[in-house]
């Protein structure tokens, strides 16, 4: 099992490594174990202030299974998929025939493993803002602010109006294709009129979510049950030993990439939140995130062995 110099190495090993990558790097990574509060623990710039992009769908399932364990939702429950719930980016939905009939865990689903904006929107809309504040409060993550959906994150993109009733799925689409987001556009400002988090309140979601805080048993093994499915894996889990177990959400945004969760590792097991932003590169993002999470399992765990 690593120790202090491990962990020492580890910080100093990442801190070189961001004097490589071109932009700004957030990291935060704790053992969990018998307390996580008490657990060994890996820090750099934890407490930046990073755009979340949709690393906040995280935040939004913790707050769903919450509101089922009340009895405010089922996950059995339907949802039909109308032509006004289309948002553009990533995701399937969008590319439906209207009329579908989902679960709400079926839109869980697709919101975490694939990213799917439009299920993202469907289930905010489901569970509220006003809720996810309240959780976000529970948890204890004085600087993350979640007050807009992915609709409007992506209208910020061009600083077009989200609630412009002339603003359609299509022409939202067109202008996200058309050509690049300004520089200082609404969907990259840092404070709380926008979805804003730091490396060490994703801790904290990842901690909570281990440990089952606010959740029944049953609540905490269907949010990790999801985001073990996950299948955008360039980021934590690319370079870990196969079969490596990561419960774990993605996002991206222009300059931004993130990835949050869970690394399972037997008794070494850990939460991580990796953050990034700045960077004109998005491979060179997922490359920076991919070795520093390497960095972060040789210091809690041991030698990467084994061909991912």
């Amino acid at each position: 099992m690593a120790g202090g110099d491990d962990i020492s190495m580890a910080v100093e090993r990442i801190e070189a490594r961001a004097s490589d990558f071109e932009g700004t790097l957030g990291v935060a990574a704790r053992r969990l174990g018998d307390g996580t509060a008490d657990g060994e623990a890996i820090f750099y710039n934890a407490d930046v202030v990073f755009p979340t992009a949709s690393t906040m769908k995280e935040v939004f399932l913790y707050e769903l299974f919450r509101q089922v364990d009340a009895g405010k939702i089922s996950l059995d429950q339907r949802v039909t998929f109308e032509d006004s719930h289309r948002v553009p980016g990533s995701g399937v939905l969008q590319d439906l025939d209207a009329g579908a009939s989902l679960t709400v865990k079926d839109l869980a689903t697709l919101m975490i493993v694939l990213s799917d904006n439009t299920a993202t929107d469907m289930v905010y809309d489901l569970i509220g803002r006003a809720e996810v504040a309240d959780a976000i409060a529970s948890l204890g993550m004085p600087h993350t602010y979640l007050p807009i959906d992915t609709w409007e994150i992506l209208a910020g993109l061009h600083n077009l109006d989200p609630h412009d009733p002339a603003l359609t799925y299509e022409k939202l689409k067109e202008a996200l294709s058309s050509s690049p987001s300004p520089d200082g556009n609404a969907a990259l400002v840092e404070n709380p009129a926008n979805n804003i988090s730091t490396p060490r309140d994703f801790l904290r979601l990842n901690e909570a979510i281990a440990a089952g805080e606010g959740l029944s048993a049953e609540a905490r093994d269907g949010v990790l049950d999801i985001l073990l499915r996950q299948k955008l894996n360039s980021r934590i889990p690319e370079q870990l030993p196969f079969g490596t177990k990561v419960a774990h959400k993605t996002g991206s945004v222009r300059g931004v990439a993130n990835d949050i969760g869970i690394v399972y590792a037997g008794d070494a097991s850990y939460a991580i939140a990796l953050m990034s932003k700045g960077s004109p590169s998005s491979i060179a993002s997922e490359r920076t995130l991919s070795d520093v999470s390497k960095l972060i399992y040789e210091a809690f765990v041991g030698p990467v062995t084994g061909t991912p």
